[in-house]
């Protein structure tokens, strides 16, 4: 499925590659969104709806109203879809994850009605956003380079984690009260723990990056995002072994988000 929604969309970019093309939007947003949408089984005609609910949830700004109202309008969109994907599913089930999520549900009571949508609304949330801009990121630490494929089949591991677009886990609450480095964290607190200060720790001796985490918690979508990153990243330079930064990297623009870094867009020429 990834082989062959890549294919086609650098397809489609190659009819662009006479000028300038925004990679964030004609590749970076695509094929994470055509993958998630049809791992889910969302239907094909509400990805673009899907992809501009998941940035205004991911975008929110608490000092404006506006943003305020788009992250309402979004949360309340995102679950109405997916409760009706679910309803849609149940009545006509297909070979994608809701409707093995769904047959759970029913047949064997696994999950409630409500885990279930929400199941459906983390994996859309996630998975695409976090796709996206790491692709994005990769993108941008790359295309400066003399010779990008190398560097990213020398050092694959070490630049995804360099990339990654989630500086925080998930944020966790205090139960009690806490003393860690000599700072108190009081009961009730929220603690945001720091994915790129654990990554550099000298401590950590060489062990895998925590960008999808560990243990029970190891993201659900890791194995995807790999394969999604493998096939886009080397696929671009050996497609347009000459493609290069439309504009000087500092001037790259990186959005405002509580969330993700990931950049507005990344204007790069493919041909010379």
């Amino acid at each position: 499925m990834v082989q062959r929604i890549s294919a086609a969309t650098f397809q489609k970019l190659d009819e662009k590659a006479g000028g300038t093309v925004d990679l964030l939007q004609q590749l970076c947003v695509p094929v994470p969104a055509l993958v998630i949408g049809e791992l889910l089984g969302v239907p094909a005609d509400r990805y673009g709806d899907l992809r501009d609910a998941a940035t205004a949830m991911v975008t929110f700004d608490a000092s404006s109203k506006e943003s305020a109202v788009r992250l309402a309008e979004a949360v309340e969109w995102l679950a109405g879809t997916f409760t009706r994907v679910v309803r849609a599913k149940r009545d006509e089930p297909g070979d994608d994850l809701i409707s093995g999520w769904v047959r759970a549900r029913d047949d064997a009571d696994l999950l409630s009605e409500d885990e279930l949508v929400s199941l459906a609304f983390l994996m859309m949330l996630a998975g695409l956003e976090n796709a996206v801009h790491l692709c994005g990121n990769i993108f941008a630490a790359l295309l400066g380079t003399d010779d990008p494929l190398a560097i990213w089949s020398a050092r694959r591991a070490d630049t995804m984690a360099a990339a990654n677009p989630l500086p925080f886990a998930i944020r966790r609450f205090a139960v009690e009260d806490l003393m860690i480095g000599g700072r108190s964290i009081p009961k009730g607190d929220t603690v945001l723990l720091s994915l790129f200060g654990a990554d550099s720790d000298p401590a950590r001796a060489g062990r895998p990056t925590l960008m999808f985490g560990r243990g029970p918690h190891y993201c659900l979508g890791a194995q995807v995002s790999d394969m999604i990153v493998d096939a886009v990243v080397p696929g671009l330079f050996k497609r347009f072994p000459r493609a290069r930064l439309a504009i000087p990297e500092p001037e790259l623009e990186y959005r405002a988000s509580w969330r993700s870094h990931g950049l507005v867009e990344l204007p790069v020429r493919l041909r010379d």
